[in-house]
């Protein structure tokens, strides 16, 4: 089983599957080769697919807008919970964060939807040949749920880190429980998909 395992590590196979889950979830498809010979081949295909990263975008940034006057409105008024201590300086941090995160998600994905508007067969063909170009588009693909990934990270470091500072043990237990199970659970995903 060790030899297996070695085995797919070094012809590439796990690096494949990490990579095809990347393009899937930020793409739609498992390679921009892929992308680019099914926009060739089918007019309607680059318009669906422009169209589905296009409410996409569309989403994250109405999301990314939320979570930012969300966060600001938090930052502006008294602590809402009594059993987390809100005024320690860790959470405050961490919401700044957030909001950074968010707003770089709302940006990043203004620039996305600028290029998706002139995105044709050629610009795919153009970003394909030039490395620096496929990175800087694959970038710019993925860098709105990322940021947006990171605000939801932040929050919820935040909550965590407020609840620690707080006094009363069982939301401390209740919090450290709920981390544990949601690794276990994360980790558990991942074996079963690799």
């Amino acid at each position: 089983m060790a030899g297996q395992y070695e085995a797919n590590l070094h012809d590439g196979s796990i690096i494949e599957r990490i990579r095809e889950c990347i393009f899937l979830t930020f793409l739609g498809t498992r390679s921009l080769e892929d992308l680019i010979k099914a926009t060739e081949n089918d007019k309607t295909e680059l318009t669906e697919l422009k169209q589905r990263l296009t409410d996409r975008t569309a989403n994250i940034n109405v999301i990314g807008t939320l979570v930012v006057s969300g966060c600001a409105a938090f930052l502006t008024t008294s602590p809402p919970t009594n059993f987390a201590n809100w005024l320690h300086l860790f959470p405050y941090v961490c919401i700044g964060t957030a909001i950074g995160c968010a707003m770089l998600s709302v940006v990043t994905g203004l620039g996305l939807l600028i290029v998706l508007n002139v995105l044709d067969p050629k610009l795919l063909k153009k970003v394909q040949r030039n490395i620096l170009k496929k990175v800087l588009f694959l970038m710019l693909l993925m860098m709105p749920l990322t940021f947006l990934g990171a605000a939801a990270i932040c929050v919820f470091v935040a909550w965590i880190g407020a609840a620690w500072y707080g006094v009363i043990f069982g939301i401390k237990l209740a919090m450290t429980m709920g981390c544990l199970l949601f690794f276990f659970t994360l980790f558990m995903a991942v074996a079963v998909i690799y």
